[in-house]
């Protein structure tokens, strides 16, 4: 039974023909392909086979799947797979593929891929060479790009005159672009504005008031523009990896970012100058929230760790001192973070299916847990509190209450396919100024919107 229940695969290829025995001598073929691999989910009875066989081979696999899929975990991945490839497991064939992967994705020396991609071809599945992981993830940082047209990057600011995105595009497109949609605009031809880049968005948001854009894009540049007088401020760049997470608070003269090395910085906004480094986590951070009345920050990393920060300023600088640490406070990578209206609530979304609320107070506790089928990367409470927005891999939009966890609506958004309508992952939602609607992002770049009051 075991070893039908571990036959899955970490990573989907579109197209994988096995057939038993087979040997390939290694063949390379220079060219590049326009399909990225997405990671799949690890088996659902893991946990169980986890538990019942934690010595087997096949269960380094399945820590290898659950490192891979729930915290970007490359070296736990690859540790895991040495340790069963290295001792002769073949009961799967696909975990060599996935080892040559892995490799490729950390940036391994060439030779070392190279021999990795040879025992994949030795151990028995044949495919086509475009699927050879050295042409698929070839100039492909990790975590992997999101479908062309979906938009995970959505903000808005308190007061709700502006919404801000940034839509995944084609890796051939020459410009990139974040959109502001200013919805108190009185003429069409002033209700958006582009912000355009030469490389994906990995990081977008608004301030409360609604005054300043910071974006991040891949490589660590980041931008800051005061929407209000129309003038970028500045172009800086962050040593230390891709910005995953930014925000900024004007009236502290204060921008923050978290970086793929787990640094929170602090940047002043009147001149530019990073004003101090916080090692906050030991890998990404990939989450930042601000308090409605600026005193708290939160931050979340890759491992599911939560902290929450008491910002503070005296004569025209500011810092942030550590207020509590909820630790595994997720079994995932925090994909998104915010604070409810009374500050006194936060709420966190993960890759491990779930958004959670806490009471924040003298101590951190979990009040409500809420559950989809895959990843949850939309989330916001409403502005009268009440109520928590989540969206998921799942293709699903719901709304929950804040007290009980009780799902009390639920959303599909749609995209045409040969004429035909079909349900797309949301990885995005905010709720509307009046608490009545939820808005997302169509994969036409548009704000859709689903009434539930």
């Amino acid at each position: 039974m075991i070893e039908v229940l571990q036959k899955y695969r970490i990573l989907c290829i579109v197209t994988l023909a096995f057939v038993g025995g087979a040997s390939y001598e290694l063949s390379y073929v220079e060219s590049t392909s326009d399909f990225v691999a997405g990671i799949a989910a690890p088996n659902p009875a893991a946990d169980v086979l986890l538990e019942l066989y934690p010595q087997r081979l096949s269960s380094k696999c399945l820590e290898a799947d659950r490192a891979l899929y729930l915290k970007y975990d490359l070296q736990t991945a690859k540790q895991n797979l040495e340790e069963a490839l290295t001792n002769n497991f073949k009961d799967d064939p696909s975990y060599f593929y996935n080892y040559a992967t892995i490799l490729m994705l950390l940036g391994e020396p060439a030779e070392v891929v190279d021999e990795a991609v040879r025992q994949w071809r030795r151990n028995g599945i044949p495919v086509q060479d475009e699927y050879d992981p050295r042409i698929i993830y070839k100039g492909v940082t990790f975590p992997l790009p999101l479908e062309e047209g979906a938009t995970q990057l959505l903000t808005k600011s308190l007061d709700g005159r502006r919404i801000a995105m940034a839509p995944e595009m084609a890796v051939e497109t020459p410009a990139k672009f974040a959109r502001v949609n200013h919805l108190f605009a009185t003429t069409s031809a002033n209700r958006t504005s582009d912000v355009a880049a030469p490389s994906r968005f990995t990081a977008l948001n608004l301030s409360h008031d609604g005054s300043h854009l910071i974006s991040a894009n891949e490589g660590g540049a980041i931008t800051i523009i005061d929407l209000d007088k129309q003038e970028f401020l500045y172009r800086l760049k962050n040593a230390t990896g891709d910005v995953f997470a930014a925000a900024t608070i004007p009236s502290l003269n204060l921008a923050l970012t978290g970086d793929r090395s787990g640094n929170l910085k602090l940047w002043n906004l009147e001149s530019g100058q990073m004003a101090a480094v916080i090692q906050a986590a030991d890998r990404a951070l990939s989450s930042i929230a601000i308090s409605t009345d600026n005193s708290m920050l939160a931050t979340g990393d890759w491992d599911g760790n939560i902290k929450v920060w008491k910002i503070l300023s005296a004569e025209g600088a500011s810092n942030v001192h550590l207020h509590k640490t909820v630790t595994a406070a997720h079994q995932g990578v925090i994909t998104n973070l915010v604070f409810g209206p009374n500050d006194q609530t936060l709420a966190s979304a993960s890759r491990d299916h779930t958004a959670t609320i806490w009471k924040i107070g003298t101590e951190i506790s979990k009040s409500t847990t809420v559950r989809h089928l895959a990843p949850v990367y939309g989330l916001d409470i409403s502005p009268d509190g009440q109520l928590l927005a989540t969206s998921s891999v799942d293709q699903k939009i719901k709304v929950w209450t804040v007290e009980t966890g009780e799902q009390r609506n639920q959303f599909v958004v749609h995209r045409t396919l040969e004429g035909k309508q079909i349900s797309i992952p949301v990885y995005s939602v905010l709720f509307s100024v009046d608490s009545k609607e939820v808005i997302t992002v169509s994969d036409q770049q548009e704000l859709t919107r689903f009434r539930y009051q």
